[in-house]
């Protein structure tokens, strides 16, 4: 699936569940391309993610891969998109080896030495249980879980959350250096934490209470003098949003 022309989009894709709606959007994704979505709790994000990873069965609109519906795609989209969520899913009474042995099987490109490679570089304890593991350690044995395979699309649900500044900087680090062995891949992952986009981010989406208020390249954010952080509190203000 990785190319150069390599696209995911939504077209007039919308969620309504009972007490939130995420309007219709419009919105295309390019191999190469490493792109944050930004926005308060309950803004949209998680919806957007799970809708790429084939997990939200109920939507309106369009979610291609390559021009194909990823409904049609199922269940071989997980061979393509690898999904770090903001929790890991375990068995407690496993340990970090366990864990992945188990997940190999699932995955076609799963790369045993590979895993192994990031497992050491993350320092990751294999035989510690899963159970028994700080958070942090837990957040890098998920982003292995989602990298083991290398996918042509990656989704990192807060990724760093409740991370030390010294183990974001790690985990951060690990992500853009796998990326950077293929820039064809493509990279999407939300956050709250306004740093981790300055160390990540080429394109930003912001989202505020289902609406898609503005899709723009960084250096674009910054072009008039204010930090990416400023930008970024500007358009998740509640104030009216700067035009796209």
């Amino acid at each position: 699936m990785i190319s150069e022309d390599f696209s995911v989009e939504l077209r007039s894709f919308s969620v309504k569940y009972p007490l939130f709606e995420l309007e219709p959007l419009d919105l295309r994704l390019a191999a190469g391309e490493r792109v944050a979505l930004v926005g308060p709790n309950g803004a949209g994000k998680t919806t957007i993610l799970r809708a790429l990873a084939g997990r939200l069965p109920e939507y309106e609109g369009e979610v291609l891969f390559c021009g194909t519906e990823a409904r049609t795609l199922l269940p071989g989209l997980r061979n393509h998109v690898g999904v770090m969520p903001e929790l890991l899913l375990r068995y407690d009474w496993m340990t970090a080896r366990q864990h992945f042995e188990f997940l190999a099987q699932f995955f076609n490109g799963w790369d045993r030495e590979y895993e192994a490679g990031l497992s050491r570089e993350l320092e990751i304890p294999g035989n510690a249980l899963l159970g028994n593991l700080s958070g942090g350690t837990r957040a890098k044995v998920a982003f292995v879980t989602a990298e083991a395979f290398r996918p042509p699309v990656l989704l990192l649900d807060e990724p760093t959350a409740g991370l030390d500044p010294v183990m974001r900087r790690h985990l951060i680090d690990a992500v853009i250096e796998s990326l950077d062995s293929d820039r064809r891949r493509l990279v999407l992952f939300s956050t709250h934490i306004l740093e981790d986009v300055e160390w990540l981010a080429e394109r930003v989406l912001v989202l505020r209470s289902g609406r898609l208020v503005a899709d723009r390249p960084v250096p674009d954010l910054c072009a008039a003098g204010a930090s990416l952080s400023e930008a970024l509190l500007d358009l998740l203000s509640d104030d009216e949003p700067t035009p796209r």
